[in-house]
């Protein structure tokens, strides 16, 4: 394998993860303010809100919301994400990484400016819908550009800055809940949104370099050499035997149409990249497709997002007047237990530590299902704070690298693609059902179908193979190599 970190690498890595950090930001945007926006309470700011920028300006102190309609504003970011993340795999093999990553950025702009300025329920829904488009394709873009970039030896502590920057951008809203969280500025914390995606949009043009392994699916070995080696540094010959391995079979194949410009990147047989049509149809990428639905899916059942969608509200009626900051002080374990666990990944392996991850996960929201059904404090702190850690070290960051390493290099893009719809519409599935099973005869006892999950991902975990170190899809899956 050709380099390892450098400086340029590390850049590029941080600069795509702000795509993962607008994600989290709005996976998270309504979670403390939801009770202010939706009218079901009133939280005075500095002035009174007719004296204030938005109230003068002719913008609602707040809208109201029903149950079922906060429940659909939440989760309907999820069916935005599920749409922009099925598209986004033909799209970047079609026009390039760096191009598809400018549009997500528009996307988040556009709606988050749509929600910041809402004055209905259906501006906040189609805003909500737009930002979850832009989301969906972030993810996807995130996690198959560090997959591409990464040396093997490091791929594991790179992939895991996927959920780093997941879990910093829902920190950052939470952190500026803690002072918008009222009827003058909960506005602003939409607006925030708009500003990060505009930064991102000029960082991707400024700095980020078109991904190698879609330079050499698209005719341009000789680019996709020289940006390996400029990423990665090293030998170059070590960039160039890399970018040979990545090849598909060719039948007397050659470079010559880069240098003379008749490559038809509109030709799945001359670009070396599949479809997503060809993904889902053909039995080659079978093994691939039992992973990554597998393993997304059941990343969202076990329960992490009852937590990010709704921490605050379930916490409130233990905490009346503490939930916000303590939704915080969650956030912040979130982040340095991932960044810490992130390290481990290319010593302890995935398995190991996604196993480890779920058993805990099983045991502890048992414990935040009889906490909240007792109404006890200790049980669900302990629980909730002990939650965040244990999917931290594995079902948090893991899922998302793992697909890229059991996928063969030129079905990537359609592989991320694929699991992060399947991820998307599990999220919804939690995102709407949650508060109304939670606000139901079964309460508390909603955290027992997530233990339930969580054995069942332990038995699906223990089916799939190990990656750590493993270099090829050959090896992953113990094949004999072509």
């Amino acid at each position: 394998m050709s380099g390892g970190l450098t400086s340029q690498l590390v850049t590029t890595v941080a600069i795509i993860c702000l795509g993962s950090f607008q994600f989290g930001y709005h996976m998270a945007e309504l979670n403390s303010p939801e009770s202010v926006i939706s009218c079901k309470t009133s939280k005075p700011g500095n002035v009174p809100y007719d004296e204030s920028w938005f109230g003068s300006h002719g913008f609602k102190q707040c809208i109201p919301l029903t149950t079922e309609q906060v429940g659909l504003i939440t989760s309907i970011f999820s069916i935005g994400g599920l749409l922009g993340s099925f598209y986004v795999g033909t799209l970047a093999d079609k026009i390039g990484r760096k191009k598809t990553s400018l549009l997500h950025c528009v996307l988040y702009f556009i709606g988050s400016t749509l929600n910041g300025l809402s004055n209905s329920y259906f501006s906040l829904l189609v805003g909500r819908f737009i930002a979850g488009v832009g989301a969906g394709s972030a993810l996807v873009m995130t996690s198959l550009l560090i997959n591409e970039l990464s040396p093997s030896q490091t791929k594991g502590l790179l992939g895991s800055m996927n959920q780093v920057s997941v879990n910093l951008g829902i920190l950052f809203t939470q952190v500026l809940s803690l002072k918008w969280c009222d009827n003058n500025n909960w506005r602003l914390l939409l607006l925030m949104a708009s500003l990060v995606s505009v930064v991102n949009f000029g960082l991707i043009l400024a700095y980020l370099i078109e991904s190698p392994m879609w330079l050499l699916n698209n005719g341009y070995s000789t680019k996709a050499f020289t940006v390996l080696h400029k990423l990665r540094g090293g030998n170059y010959v070590d960039s160039q035997n890399e970018v040979n391995s990545w090849k598909p079979q060719r039948d007397g194949s050659d470079d010559s149409q880069e240098d003379i410009g008749l490559l038809s990147q509109n030709s799945e047989s001359s670009s070396g990249t599949v479809s997503l049509e060809k993904y889902l149809k053909s039995l080659d990428y079978n093994n691939s497709k039992y992973v990554a639905t597998g393993i997304l899916v059941f990343q969202q059942f076990d329960g992490i997002n009852s937590i990010i969608f709704y921490g605050v509200s379930v916490l409130v009626s233990i905490f009346p007047t503490s939930a916000i900051l303590i939704n915080c002080l969650i956030s912040l374990v979130n982040v340095v237990i991932t960044f810490v666990a992130a390290t481990a990944v290319d010593r302890l392996g995935r398995k190991p530590l996604l196993l480890t991850s779920v058993t805990f996960l099983g045991l502890l929201t048992a414990m935040m299902g009889i906490g909240i059904i007792f109404t006890s404090s200790i049980l669900s702190i302990l629980g909730t704070f002990t939650y965040i850690t244990f999917f931290a070290i594995g079902m948090g960051p893991i899922p998302f690298l793992l697909v890229g390493e059991v996928t063969q290099p030129n079905a990537k893009a359609s592989a991320q693609s694929w699991g992060t719809t399947m991820n998307w519409l599990a999220t919804f599935v939690v995102g709407y059902l949650f508060p109304i099973i939670k606000g139901s005869w079964i309460g508390g006892g909603v955290y027992f179908i997530f233990t339930f999950m969580c054995v069942l991902s332990f038995f699906f975990i223990k089916t799939i193979p190990e990656t750590k170190g493993l270099h090829s899809y050959e090896e992953v899956w113990g094949l004999p190599p072509l």
